[in-house]
């Protein structure tokens, strides 16, 4: 018995294991859409807090920053560039709003989900309206719809 005790003790106290998402940045110059172009690939991504995404491709031109006001309170700004890779650890819960700040009038914008989006949807839906692109707003609006989808 003590055995049984001592196994089921130690798989409840193993540590788990943050996962980590790739974003590629990707740039297609065959494509006829301009707004497909410039991409994040996948431009919406749901984590669970303390993962992590590697954002890949930030060389040359492209950057991923955080959108203003696209993030939850506390929460350290994103802001890579001229890195062929970087990878970022995502604590508190809530949305996150990515541009590339060159492209993201061409619709070069991602979400990031992490946990429950309830936490600032509504704002990060504000400051969508006032800080993503004309061009880029539809995409952006569709992602948040897309995580309030999920809000139980």
């Amino acid at each position: 018995m003590r055995l049984f005790f001592l196994i089921v003790t130690m798989i409840l106290s193993a540590p788990t294991f943050a996962e980590t998402k790739v974003i590629e940045q990707v740039m297609d110059m065959n494509v006829e859409n301009i707004d497909k172009m410039y991409q994040f690939i996948p431009d919406y991504v749901e984590i669970q807090p303390g993962d992590k995404v590697l954002f890949k491709g930030t060389v040359g031109s492209h950057t991923a920053h955080s959108i203003q006001g696209m993030l939850p309170d506390g929460a350290k700004p994103i802001m890579i560039s001229g890195s062929n890779a970087q990878e970022v650890s995502f604590d508190k819960p809530g949305v996150y709003g990515i541009k590339c700040k060159v492209h993201h009038r061409h619709g070069m914008v991602a979400l990031v989900v992490v946990g429950d989006p309830s936490v600032n949807i509504v704002e990060a839906r504000a400051a969508a309206k006032k800080r993503v692109s004309r061009r880029s707003q539809q995409k952006m609006q569709d992602l948040l719809d897309k995580a309030e989808a999920t809000i139980q």
